[in-house]
């Protein structure tokens, strides 16, 4: 798919099938993030996998879109690190 025409088919996906998100497309998302650019190609993130129900639960209590997280079978979190200038 072009750049433009993926950009304009965005979507936010606010119900979720109940099955596993298989390890490669998972691992394929978290490489992609990789390989986005960043400030002085310092890349100061970190990717974490959250797929146990009980702290889905727990950042979907804290988080702005909580209650979609809440019934996601996964979420990727992103921490930047803090002494970064990024």
């Amino acid at each position: 798919m072009e750049t433009f025409a993926a950009i304009r088919t965005i979507l936010a996906v606010r119900a979720y099938q109940d099955k596993p998100i298989p390890p490669d497309t998972v691992h394929r998302i978290v490489e992609a993030g990789h390989l986005t650019g960043s400030s002085m190609n310092k890349q100061p993130w970190h990717f974490i996998i959250i797929q146990d129900p009980a702290m889905l639960q727990q950042l979907g209590s804290i988080a702005r879109s909580g209650t979609y997280i809440a019934q996601a079978p996964l979420a990727i979190v992103v921490a930047i690190e803090k002494a970064s200038r990024f």
